[in-house]
């Protein structure tokens, strides 16, 4: 197959799959409207989340050397300052990677070593949206996965600021308000045979995020839940959605898609719409991550 028909083939995979999707009934908890997302076409590829190959020491997540490289990490399938991935990455068995990634304390630069642990927690989903689309524009322009680092250290200053946390890395946002993250993850808990969610802040859709299956989602949605609770607390929405949340999903299916070789395994698909923007891995037909927020 030519690389045109392969991506083709994963553009045409994304598709078929985010159409089996439906929403069944939202559930509330403060701020916060989770729409969970079922299919009628399960999978459930033989996978790990990053946490759970690092727990039982099938993969390592070190620097390239002890100098450090802000975007870049060396990841092993078989630290010094916390980042978080440009992109979604599958990992082949017995392979290694050099991962884009962007960082989320600025300033800190104290070499403890070269191995990296995994965080329990996730960007602010309204950085999500802002860093995919900044790696989109660099993929466009024919360079890597690279995001804005500046930009992403000023978002956090402000979101800090606005929080009250004095530090204004990541991990000081998240330390701060754990409480309240650990009552939204126990409120929002994912359900029975859920691969997804739409997320909706106060009366507006802030997101949605899917995974290859039940297993996969419901080991991946506490972190990912903790960025929009932490988006939550500084922009303190009201309101409920009126909508019935497939708007979203049905805006993602006729956005205009641009594939790219992934960092590791699949393709790479970015989405382009008048009020939606995304990107999904799709990995030998299965989409093993796609995400979408609001456009603009």
């Amino acid at each position: 197959m030519t690389s045109k028909a392969a991506f083709a083939s994963a553009a045409d995979a994304g598709r078929r799959w985010l159409e089996t999707l439906h929403a069944a009934a939202p559930v509330a908890f403060r701020a916060i409207t989770v729409l969970p997302l079922r299919t009628h076409a399960p999978v459930d590829p033989p996978w790990l989340l990053l946490p759970e190959a690092l727990a039982d020491g099938s993969a390592e997540v070190s620097e390239i050397s002890e100098g450090g490289s802000v975007p870049t990490l060396h990841v092993i399938n078989r630290g010094s300052r916390n980042r978080v991935l440009n992109t979604t990455v599958l990992v082949r068995a017995h392979s290694t990677l050099e991962v884009p990634v962007s960082c989320v304390e600025q300033g800190r630069w104290q070499y403890n070593g070269r191995r990296f642990s995994s965080s329990a927690h996730s960007l602010y989903a309204s950085m999500r949206l802002k860093k995919a689309a900044q790696v989109h524009a660099s993929l466009r322009l024919g360079q890597s996965f690279s995001s804005d680092q500046v930009a992403i250290w000023s978002d956090l200053g402000e979101r800090a600021k606005a929080l009250k946390v004095k530090s204004a890395a990541m991990a000081g946002a998240f330390a701060a308000r754990a409480p309240e993250l650990d009552d939204y993850t126990a409120a929002l808990a994912p359900g029975t045979d859920q691969v997804g969610a739409l997320v909706y802040g106060g009366g507006a859709w802030w997101g949605m995020d899917v995974l290859a299956s039940p297993r996969l989602f419901a080991a991946a949605w506490p972190r990912i839940l903790s960025g929009y609770v932490l988006d939550a607390l500084w922009r303190a929405p009201e309101g409920r959605p009126v909508e019935t949340g497939m708007e979203g999903l049905t805006a993602l299916l006729s956005a205009s898609v641009e594939i790219f070789p992934s960092v590791g395994a699949g393709d790479d698909c970015r989405f382009t719409g008048s009020v939606v923007v995304g990107a999904a891995l799709v990995v030998d037909d299965v989409v093993a991550h796609a995400m979408a927020f609001p456009a603009g």
